[in-house]
């Protein structure tokens, strides 16, 4: 069924293993986890390869820093901060299981797993990541504007280029 599914399914898709479950079962609501991979060129000219596919982002940029700095959303938070103006979703807790940056050369890759994101959640925590970078946020400030449930003091949203929804969790972590 693998093979049958993949030369099927558009280039971008790509089924890698499939097993039997209930008849009640649904993708979306038995979901217990999710783990999205953001990704950054910080090559100073752009790679032409990656184009699209990862933010350029031409500053400099400490990735050891913003690895420390990512650890404060780790655990069970109110992230009504790092959602998308005006969202209609009532309930903004969610839980972070690990958030990890991490540079190989040009290419830095921010991996973060919870059980479930809000519209635009990633890609706020990693604009502010870069802001606290840039010094446009302090360090050490996430856990203060977690608590202050307060859009206007997290950073900027950043670019949907290079953001990948890489794993789905049906499992307890």
């Amino acid at each position: 069924i693998i093979s049958a599914l993949n030369a099927v399914l558009p280039d971008e898709t790509v089924i890698f293993s499939c097993e039997e479950t209930d008849f009640d079962f649904h993708a979306r609501f038995d979901c217990k986890g999710k783990e999205y991979v953001y990704l950054i060129d910080n090559s100073p000219y752009g790679n032409p390869f990656l184009k699209n596919r990862a933010y350029h982002y031409k500053y400099s940029l400490d990735d050891k820093l913003l690895d420390k700095e990512a650890k404060a959303f780790v655990g069970k938070h109110n992230f009504a901060a790092f959602c998308a103006s005006g969202s209609s979703v009532e309930d903004t807790v969610r839980e972070i299981f690990s958030f990890d940056v991490v540079r190989n050369g040009d290419l830095v890759e921010f991996r973060v797993s919870g059980d479930g994101f809000l519209y635009n959640m990633v890609r706020i925590m990693t604009g502010t990541l870069l802001d606290i970078n840039r010094g446009k946020i302090s360090e050490g400030a996430i856990s203060s504007i977690i608590l202050s449930e307060d859009r206007k003091k997290a950073g900027v949203t950043a670019p949907a280029q290079g953001l990948y929804l890489n794993k789905v969790f049906y499992e307890e972590r």
